[in-house]
């Protein structure tokens, strides 16, 4: 028996029997623009070199004498406190008491950090210092942060590998010390 097709309805599109509609690609796509926007952007802000702002403006008006004389009197000063509180730090010693060695050895580490401390701040806040006077106060608070890395690396100020910062060290002292006459 043949049977007439069916003109039954459509089956609603929850039911399994339907195929199921093609997703809508449109999100999609509009997040890959995004996302791809978005990384343009970025990379392009990392590599666009930096401006640099040092080089635009213009010098500050030149320092007085007066300025100038303030200045050195005050870095001079500072210099003074620190190498006077190094020759302390240096002439004491501990003795045969371990204790006392450390407390010493650690007294001295102090003053080498305090000290080059000190100094690169009193120097920055005396903008009209000499050119020359500054330059050997920062290798001298160099050469003091490196003999303090030494230092606490173990060795000793009769290291071979600590005689250049020692030498260094004594340049830049007697630099200063010529220059605060």
């Amino acid at each position: 028996m043949v049977h007439p097709p069916s003109t039954a309805p459509a089956p609603p599109p929850w039911l399994p029997g339907r195929a199921p509609r093609r997703p809508r690609r449109w999100p999609t796509v509009a997040w890959v623009v995004a996302v791809t926007v978005v990384a343009g952007i970025a990379i392009a802000g990392w590599l666009r070199p930096v401006p640099n702002h040092n080089s635009s403006a213009s010098p500050g008006p030149a320092a007085s004498d007066q300025q100038i004389a303030t200045a050195k009197t005050n870095v001079c000063a500072a210099f003074e406190k620190v190498d006077h509180a190094l020759a302390l730090a240096y002439a004491r010693n501990g003795g045969s008491d371990p204790t006392a060695q450390l407390a010493v050895a650690t007294s001295t580490q102090m003053a080498l950090d305090a000290g080059s401390r000190y100094i690169s701040t009193t120097l920055a806040e005396e903008p009209a210092t000499p050119a020359d006077l500054a330059t050997a106060v920062r290798k001298q608070t160099d050469a003091y942060q490196k003999a303090l890395i030494g230092f606490l690396n173990g060795l000793t100020v009769s290291d071979p590998s600590q005689q250049p910062t020692v030498h260094a060290s004594d340049e830049a002292t007697t630099t200063i010390r010529q220059l605060c006459k």
